[in-house]
């Protein structure tokens, strides 16, 4: 029985990407099904007038305070919520070049008044002109990628190059500074994990960065190229897929081709029957988006992929491939042990980009698996729509959040016979033992032992601190209580199989949904501590049902127990004597507790003044987690000063030792 709750539509807008050898072709009964305009991530669409007017609007009216030029701002999503709340996202461009990973989201309430805003932009200053033109840097780009990889001209494609302007604080793996660069869209030729993002430099002489879309189950970093399915009995390849002499069969990707395939009526791959469990499970994680947050993510703007020449009709469809065979090139994997999601850009489309999930054997019958994989995709919409470094802190953030979707998920929808799953262990039903446990995974807390490492393994502080919101317990010698009912509200059989039970888990999907709607593309844990809180505040003042302000105690101390909104101020050293009159800048650094820069951040120069200290500026820190504070001191005497910082909701408040400086 599910116990799926209703909840008002979210008009989002997504872009997202999976495969299977099933297609969902009826919508699940709850499910709104029907076609919608052309969208990509640069253009508005289909939204609220009034919330992008009320939005636009506090932009403006705080411009000063949040440190902005409003017309170098640009709205390019709405995603509405429960209770009346919208978030509107806007791009920064300076001279009509867009800052690559720039966010500037606005919530506002039913009435157009302020919930919380997120920043996350550049102060870039130089030159908005690119040396070489569009043309010439595909053909550069090209050039350096068959000659690194040792591959012919004609392997190597680029459907998607613009000039941008790069701050190294906002995209991941670039040199550090702030500059011009051209961003493309790359992939080589049958190879189905290598669609990645590129940066070229400004004169086309150097490739800055390039880092895969893919996004996998586990942790097994071996690449993969599509195969059809090869044991189903008198099935006929199409003209475009190829033989090894292992008889694997790959699909070509290049544009000559019919490109990535999308199962369909008249296109690659078998249709699998109504029962295939793959479909089932697909059409289970769809009821759940639905019916618990409110999307249809098999609208083509979310995952589903309309392409007349491909699915052979105009109905918008979610693709997947099941029980493939893959290749890196050298090794080949029959059957594969993984599962992946990846986007790909093609004309085929009518949005302009298709999708897919592709999952090994066994990984069909593991509908949380179907549903992290498919979440990906709609992450990659709402925020994580940028390649990323396998061991950032983004990355592991967009492995947790699909890991909580699916197993949110996987706990909602029950199915006859279901055995219970009270760890919340991820991919249970593809292999024995699963691969990540949410209620003790490996890491566990975000301090000062924290590195870099495997994404999987760094996602688990936020599934942690997600099964913890969901169901209670402890977190070190901190209690928390659940944001609702449990699996054993009603039944006691560690199975959400009654109607009232699981509440919690409702709450935490909607709180996490909210949550990663307000992220850029190289959020961090702070940044997600603090757009959790945000977004839970939010929640009360638009008086959604079951968040109040005792829950969202509940959450601050979840999130500061885990680690996420641990932080330290420090002061840049000034002069100990100071001429009278004569301008001193303080400068300040904010960073979290394992060392990642905290940008956006409210921080206030305060100056004692007898026994009170008193706030004399506020800045707010750049993508270096930095701020300046400028001062002209006329008295003679000395001066103490400090920088603070907190949140309006009391989720932390850190301060900074003290410098002095006497004027004579």
């Amino acid at each position: 029985m599910k116990t799926f709750l209703s909840a008002k539509r979210f008009g989002f807008f997504l872009l997202s990407f999976a495969l299977s050898a099933g297609v969902v072709s009826t919508p699940p009964a709850n499910a709104i099904s029907r076609l919608n305009s052309t969208l990509n991530s640069d253009s508005l669409g289909r939204v609220e007038p009034n919330s992008v007017k009320a939005a636009t609007a506090l932009l403006i009216r705080h411009a000063d305070e949040w440190d902005i030029k409003p017309a170098e701002f640009q709205p390019t999503v709405v995603i509405d919520g429960v209770a009346g709340i919208s978030i509107v996202r806007f791009k920064q461009s300076i001279n009509g070049v867009e800052v690559a990973n720039s966010l500037l989201a606005i919530t506002v309430d039913k009435s157009g008044s302020l919930l919380s805003y997120t920043k996350s932009v550049s102060d870039y200053s130089g030159a908005t002109q690119a040396e070489i033109s569009q043309t010439r840097a595909t053909e550069l780009l090209k050039s350096s990628i068959v000659q690194s990889n040792g591959l012919s001209q004609g392997q190597v494609i680029v459907p998607e190059i613009k000039l941008v302007i790069v701050d190294g604080a906002l995209v991941d793996d670039v040199p550090n500074g702030k500059y011009l660069a051209w961003r493309a869209s790359t992939f080589i030729s049958n190879n189905a994990t290598s669609i990645s993002m590129t940066y070229l430099s400004q004169d086309g002489q150097r490739v800055l960065s390039t880092l895969p879309f893919v996004r996998n189950i586990t942790a097994d970093p071996f690449v993969c190229d599509l195969q059809i399915d090869r044991t189903t009995p008198g099935y006929v390849p199409p003209s475009s897929v190829t033989i090894d002499g292992n008889g694997n069969r790959y699909v070509n990707l290049t544009p000559s081709e019919q490109g990535m395939p999308l199962c369909g009526l008249n296109t690659f791959g078998l249709n699998a029957p109504n029962a295939e469990v793959g479909k089932l499970n697909i059409i289970r994680t769809w009821d759940y988006f639905n019916s618990v947050l409110g999307q249809d993510i098999n609208e083509e703007k979310y995952l589903g992929n309309i392409a007349p020449s491909v699915n052979g009709d105009s109905i918008p469809r979610i693709s997947a491939f099941i029980d493939i065979c893959a290749s890196n090139g050298t090794k080949v994997a029959c059957p594969y042990n993984n599962a992946f999601w990846v986007p790909w850009a093609s004309s085929e489309c009518g949005s302009g980009a298709c999708s897919g999930i592709f999952l090994g054997e066994n990984f069909d019958h593991a509908d949380d698996v179907i549903a992290h994989e498919l979440a990906h995709g709609v992450t990659f919409y709402l925020a994580f729509n940028s390649a990323m470094a396998e061991n950032s802190e983004t990355a592991a953030l967009s492995e947790a959040v699909s890991d909580i979707f699916g197993e949110t998920m996987d706990q909602l929808s029950v199915l006859p016979g279901e055995a219970a799953d009270p760890a919340w262990t991820m991919g249970e039903d593809a292999q024995v033992g699963g691969y990540r446990n949410l209620q003790n995974p490996t890491v566990s807390k975000i301090d000062n032992n924290w590195v870099p490492g495997d994404s999987h393994d760094n996602s688990g502080p936020v599934n942690r601190l997600a099964y913890v919101l969901a169901n209670g317990g402890k977190i070190g010698k901190v209690a928390i209580k659940a944001l609702g009912s449990n699996a054993n509200s009603v039944t006691k059989n560690d199975l959400c199989d009654a109607a009232g039970e699981c509440l919690g888990t409702v709450r935490i999907s909607q709180l996490v949904f909210a949550t990663t709607s307000n992220l850029t593309a190289t959020a961090n844990y702070f940044d997600f501590g603090r757009a959790m809180n945000s977004a839970c505040s939010a929640f009360v003042k638009a008086k959604t049902a079951g968040f109040t302000t005792t829950s969202c105690k509940t959450v601050q101390s979840a999130l500061t127990a885990q680690g996420f909104t641990s932080a330290s101020i420090k002061l840049k050293k000034i002069p100990a004597k100071s001429k009278r009159g004569k301008p001193l800048t303080v400068s300040a650094a904010m960073n979290s507790i394992n060392g990642t820069a905290i940008s956006g951040q409210k921080l206030a120069l305060q100056v004692l003044v007898g026994t009170k200290w008193v706030t004399k500026q506020s800045r707010i820190t750049d993508a270096s987690g930095k701020a300046s504070f400028l001062l002209k001191l006329n008295s003679k005497r000395k001066y103490n000063f400090r920088v603070v910082t907190y949140s309006y909701s009391g989720l932390y408040s850190t301060k900074s030792t003290t410098v002095a400086t006497t004027v004579s």
